[in-house]
């Protein structure tokens, strides 16, 4: 969405020097040639001394001509101005006037030179821009675009919507900045009624279908899928559709849970697994965890689902000096033995991770991976262990949590950054298939499909 900017703005100049031009009529100019036209300007004469161009400074005023006047309604740009402030501006037909740096424009020039098309990267290297650069000339291109002439004689030229798109208004950056935070849907144990399987099948054929259940899981924070075939290899199948699967410490691919002699990871008995998030001790932990139930247990092995957020929010509101704690205090969790590698890993950080606006962005907590050493001062201790009682309170409260047992053939995914999920003990040959991916592929494949799609949200 073209996002149109008001109020006034300030523009660049060369010294003190300010330049005022409008089109009266001028044919399409291409970036990095100079092309003839003829525009209407209300300045003196400029003239180039090696580098620099200098400009004598006529009265400060938007200039426009009859000619502009009469294409005012079909045009998107009224005029633009030169500026002694170091920046472009631009004054829309619509209203309102937008600024841009002139060393912002040179380094993002669009012409075949300095910009690719086909990659979207950038041609120009920093060291070959001068910080203070300042344009010898601007004019309005029909009314469509403005082209800004440089000191070494380059052309730049930048579409109205392109420009628009990228104003540094606060009102266009506050704008931008809600289109692309997280739509959110918190929720507590009645989201168990919500959680109804969508077909395998369908997220194996219909992209649409495969784009609403990764959407739900990163707003809502899990999605579930029903008959899926009781093999390994499913979560490898699925995870393809969209990039591939996250390589861990365990494997390649997926792995096996299920009892095991002499293991070193508690997940691989049939013992209670307190609520927790995967791999806490990695530098980067997965995004999503997948759970395909192979065989369900024969007794126990419920799975406990809590949405980590919503109870961080809440215990925000009831204890706010525990949740500071929790989002204050570096908290070490280790883990080292030996799956498909031997490993031995190590990471501290806050169990509660928050963005630089507050909002909670990030839940890493295992409290049988959480390391004895801590590095807080000791009468920061106490006060911890107090803030962690009030956390798993609210993370055990019945209206937190939901508990449900997977049925052979049914794969649960889930945002791991934001659930906490723990597992019930069980006896019988319970197996499930754990794999990993990472929120980078699974939101850029979302991207993908609203580009291509034109989809809104």
């Amino acid at each position: 969405m073209a996002l149109l900017t008001r109020g006034v703005a300030r523009i660049i100049t060369s010294g003190q020097a300010t330049k005022f031009l409008s089109t009266t009529s001028m044919k399409s100019l291409s970036c990095g040639r100079a092309l003839s036209f003829t525009v209407s300007r209300m300045a003196s004469s400029v003239r180039c001394t090696g580098e620099k161009a200098e400009v004598s400074p006529p009265s400060h005023r938007w200039f426009s001509t009859p000619a502009a006047e009469s294409v005012r309604t079909a045009s998107a740009i009224e005029k633009v101005r030169l500026d002694s402030n170091g920046v472009v501006e631009v004054e829309w037909s619509s209203g309102g006037v937008s600024s841009f740096p002139y060393v912002w424009l040179r380094d993002n020039c669009q012409c075949p030179d300095c910009h690719s098309a086909m990659t979207g990267f950038r041609r120009v290297m920093i060291k070959d821009i001068d910080p203070s650069i300042t344009p010898v000339t601007a004019e309005v291109v029909d009314g469509k675009s403005i082209q800004l002439e440089w000191p070494d004689g380059h052309r730049s030229e930048f579409d109205w919507q392109w420009l628009q798109d990228r104003s540094f208004t606060q009102e266009a950056r506050d704008q931008r900045r809600e289109a692309k935070r997280r739509k959110l849907q918190l929720w507590g144990s009645e989201q168990l009624e919500k959680l109804q399987p969508v077909e395998f099948d369908a997220l194996m054929k219909d992209e649409m279908a495969l784009y609403d259940f990764f959407n739900t899981i990163d707003t809502v924070g899990l999605a579930l899928t029903g008959n899926v075939p009781c093999k390994v290899g499913q979560q490898q199948r699925l995870a393809e559709r969209i990039a591939y699967l996250r390589p861990t410490h365990y494997g390649l691919h997926e792995s096996s849970v299920y009892s095991k002699p002499n293991t070193s990871n508690l997940a691989f008995t049939g013992q209670r697994l307190h609520c927790h998030t995967d791999m806490p001790q990695y530098s980067s932990p997965a995004g999503i965890l997948l759970l395909h139930c192979v065989q369900e247990a024969e007794e126990g092995g419920e799975n406990e689902l809590i949405d980590g957020y919503h109870a961080a929010y809440q215990l925000k509101e009831k204890d706010p000096e525990a949740f500071h704690t929790l989002t204050t205090t570096p908290v070490s969790f280790a883990m080292h033995g030996k799956d498909y590698i031997r490993y031995d890993l190590e990471k501290t950080r806050p169990i509660i991770s928050l963005n630089p606006e507050g909002e909670v962005v990030r839940i890493c907590y295992a409290n049988q991976l959480r390391s004895a050493l801590m590095d807080v001062p000791v009468e920061r201790v106490q006060p911890f262990y107090r803030a962690m009682r009030a956390w798993d309170d609210v993370l055990y409260h019945p209206d937190n949590c939901i508990l449900t047992k997977l049925n052979a053939g049914e794969m649960v995914v889930f945002d791991n950054w934001r659930l906490v999920h723990g597992r019930r003990g069980f006896q019988g040959g319970r197996h499930v298939q754990t794999a990993y991916m990472d929120w980078d592929e699974v939101r850029s494949f979302l991207g993908v499909v609203r580009r291509e799609r034109n989809l809104n949200n």
